[in-house]
Formats: structure tokens, sequence, C-alpha cells
């Protein structure tokens, strides 16, 4: 019997209804501005604490066709539009996209933010009411960052608006991305800072995903084909100086033996820099910004002045586990010409900071001292024949290379001098340390080739067999 008008008037005009916590989502036909028989808009209908929403999906119909759809069951053979479709192939096709975003919904559900606003960039990918969108969550996530972060993420934004414009709402595709990608090495950066970039871009969309604005089906990241796959930097075993390199650069330092065409400023300059380049070999391969915040605290007191306690200022947000230096006698021989005088809850080096107070100014100073240890450093190791331009983070590689390379030193102290290792058990844990001082001071002598030490396995290489035999019938002999 043919429906009258009264009765499609009447008619429920929810195809399928869905909840989700308390947000109500229906696919329905959109008549709230229906005059006389004319087409209606196919929305999806989000009710949500007293707010809704109607977000239209680009079908129109009207009241009959709806309920033809709505009741279809697949036997009719009459299609209903230009498409060629039938009512229930158009209804298959509704119901998936209902399906979809009822996905889309519960995921946005876990992940604790449901409003109105969230759920209108979900399903639109552009602002919500707040008046957010991608570019500016970057903003504001990197204010939350520490100095240092904070500039590399700002200056990763500043790349992407550069080479993809003001990209609106939040319409960042896999295919805008990889443009990105490919753009950035097409102009000759190295992976090392594309993989920074796009490291910091992911940090940005799984903030966007947190506060609802995308979708975890939509994440442009990964290994598969379809994704961005973000680059490795290229590997650093060779960057560093092995232990006679340093050992030679000591040498210099201690008998300030720098070309005598040099003029006096830039000879006492590079003195310094490279005292504090030996340093940050010396006190753990740890960075200028640790050397910087480095204070005479009632640790090194305490310890009778063998040796140093710090937190690492790269992982300080993430661990309080101290790190201890032993200081050895070539570290205390460059902390006598270099160092400020041991004044309790003083700076170490007061020179980097320069009296600077101000955290962006700290931050440009250690940055400053920085190039000028790489500067002078480069232009002295020429001078020697070297073919290397050494910088501060070969001191951390050459630390962990070096005592890797020595022998006797074990791999869990290596890691714990350098703030590697991940302890478990109680937090009290974090504070007992493995390996006593003296084993510090024995492992860490092992950077340098100065005082007694002698290359043992090097002589015997050069002996004969007769004499390594001689040699140990005279161990024997003297033993009994």
């Amino acid at each position: 019997m043919a429906k009258t008008k009264d009765d499609l008037c009447s008619q429920n005009l929810d195809l399928r209804v869905g909840k989700v916590a308390s947000c109500t989502i229906k696919l329905k036909l959109d008549v709230r501005h229906e005059q006389n028989d004319e087409f209606c808009p196919v929305s999806l209908y989000f009710f949500l604490n007293g707010a809704r929403w109607y977000y239209p999906l680009g079908d129109r119909m009207t009241r009959e066709e709806f309920y033809l759809v709505s009741h279809a069951t697949g036997k009719g053979r009459i299609s209903m539009n230009a498409q060629g479709e039938r009512p229930y192939d158009i209804k298959l096709r509704l119901e998936e996209v209902f399906e979809m975003y009822l996905s889309k919904l519960q995921q946005l559900h876990k992940r604790g933010r449901l409003t109105i606003s969230s759920i209108k960039t979900m399903v639109t990918g552009g602002t919500g009411g707040d008046g957010q969108d991608f570019l500016s969550v970057w903003e504001s996530e990197a204010q939350k960052k520490s100095i240092g972060t904070r500039y590399n993420y700002l200056n990763a934004r500043n790349s992407f608006v550069k080479y993809l414009g003001q990209v609106p709402g939040f319409n960042v595709t896999v295919a805008e991305i990889r443009k990105w990608h490919d753009k950035l090495l097409e102009d000759g950066l190295k992976k090392t800072t594309v993989g920074i970039y796009l490291r910091a871009c992911r940090v940005i969309w799984n903030a966007c995903e947190k506060y609802g604005y995308v979708s975890r089906d939509d994440y442009p990241f990964g290994k598969d084909e379809d994704k961005v796959t973000i680059p490795k930097g290229a590997t650093r075993r060779e960057c560093y100086l092995d232990v006679d390199q340093m050992t030679e650069l000591y040498q210099c330092f201690l008998e300030k033996r720098y070309p005598e065409d040099w003029d006096t400023d830039w000879r006492e300059h590079t003195h310094e820099s490279l005292g504090l380049f030996l340093v940050q070999y010396l006190c753990n391969g740890f960075n200028l910004a640790d050397a910087a915040r480095l204070v005479y605290d009632d640790h090194y007191f305490k310890s009778g002045r063998k040796s140093f306690r710090f937190i690492r200022k790269k992982t300080e947000d993430r661990s309080d586990t101290e790190i201890v230096i032993p200081i050895i006698e070539p570290l205390q021989k460059i902390l006598d010409e270099i160092a400020a005088e041991p004044i309790k809850g003083s700076l170490v080096f007061p020179q980097i900071y320069a009296g600077e107070q101000n955290p962006e100014g700290m931050k440009a100073r250690v940055s400053q001292e920085n190039q000028n240890i790489r500067k002078r450093l480069g232009r002295l190791v020429k001078t020697m024949g070297w073919e290397v331009a050494p910088s501060g983070t070969w001191c951390r590689h050459s630390f962990a290379t070096n005592l890797s390379h020595a022998g006797g030193v074990p791999k869990e102290y290596i890691q714990e001098a350098m703030g590697h290792s991940v302890m478990s058990g109680t937090v009290t844990d974090r504070y007992i340390q493995t390996y006593p001082l003296a084993r510090q001071m024995e492992f860490n002598s092992k950077l340098l080739k100065v005082g007694n030490q002698v290359d043992i396995m090097g002589e015997l290489q050069g002996l004969t067999p007769d004499q390594i035999q001689a040699l140990i019938e005279m161990v024997k002999k003297n033993k009994s």
C-alpha cells in the first residue's frame, strides 16, 4: 500500500541510531528547513549535553525517497539516481558511512575528549568551535617544552609553513607531509635534520589526536608504503677521537703548545676552549649545557673534592637519576687552569653563562660557546695534521667508545656514567651508586695515557719469542 503524505510526515526519519557515552549519533533526513516536497539533506546528527550538530553527507532526498531507502531489502531492481544506484545500494552505502563515523566517535571517546567542538573537527578535519588548528596546536605545544626543545619545535613549524603554507584546520595529510619531507631533502638538508623536524611533527599529530582533532585512522607516519617514514641520521660511530688523540690534546693543553704565529688573544681563547672540550670528555661525556650548570655542591666537598654530581639537563624532565663524575688527576689539572675557585654553591665554569640569568640568554650563551669550541678546535687540530672537525658531541662519543675499547670496563658502568642506564626497583635504587668512587677513578683513568700507565700488550708485541720466554722465566724466578 502506498504511503500517504500524512504517513510520510509522521514517519521516523532516522535510518540508523547509535550512542557513545552520552553522545547520540543518528543517520537521518534533515527536514528542519523543508518546504513543500523539496529535497532535504541526508545528514549525520550528533546530540551531546544539550548541544546538537548536523553534518550533511551529500545525498539529498524527499521524504518518500528516504522511506524507500530506509525500507529497502535488496529485491527491487529500479535505480533511484543518476549513478544507477538502487535504494538498497544507497542504504548500504549510507550505513557504511555511519559505521565509519560511529567508530571514529568511539575512538574519540577513548581519548577522553568528547565535545561537539572535537566532534566537528573529527568529522570535517577543520577547526573546531575552539578555533584551534594544526599550526596553533604546534605553537602551543612548543611553548610547553624546555628552551632547547622549544627552538627545535618552532624551527620545524617554520619549515613546515615555508614549504606547505598555512595549512587550514587539521587537513594535514600523508601526501602533504611526504611533500615536505621530499622538499627538505631536495634542498640539501641532512637526514638528521629532516628526522628532527618530522619527529616534532609526529609529536604534534599525537597531541592533536589526544585532543580529539584528528583520528588514528589517518595517522601519517609508519613504515608502510602509504605512510611517511621518518629518516634516521647518519651513524656517528666515526665521530670520535681515540685515546692517543685525546692524550695529545691534553698534553697540548698542559704545555700550551699552540702555533707561535697565532696572536695572544687567539691562543688564550683556544686554550680555554680546549680545556672545556677536554672537560666534557673527562666528565663522562656530558654536554656543555651540563658543564654550564655544574655547581660546587655538598657532594663535591663531602667527597673530599674528588667527584662532581649532576643530573643531565637533556633528561631532567623525565629522570632524576644522579650521575657522579670522578675527578681524576688530569681533570683536576684542567680545573686548576680554567675552573672557578671552589666556593660552595657557585658555578664551576661561570664563564659559559658570563653572568647571563635569563633562560633564553643562557641558552644562547651555551650555543655560542659550542660554536667557539668547534671553530677553535677545528683550527688547532688542522695545525696538528688531523683531517677531522671535532665538536662537543664528539666528547660523548669518545668517552663511550674509548672506555669500550679499553677492556676491563663493564658496559653497565659506561651506561651509568653517561646517564643511559634505566634502573629498575624502588626510587631509592636511583641514588645508590653501583660502582664505588675508587672503581670509577680506575675506569676513567683509561681515558688518557698519562702518568705511570703502560701499554703492556703494545710492549709485548715488540718482543721476539725468545725475549718473551726470558721474561716469563724472570717472573717465575721473582715469584719463587
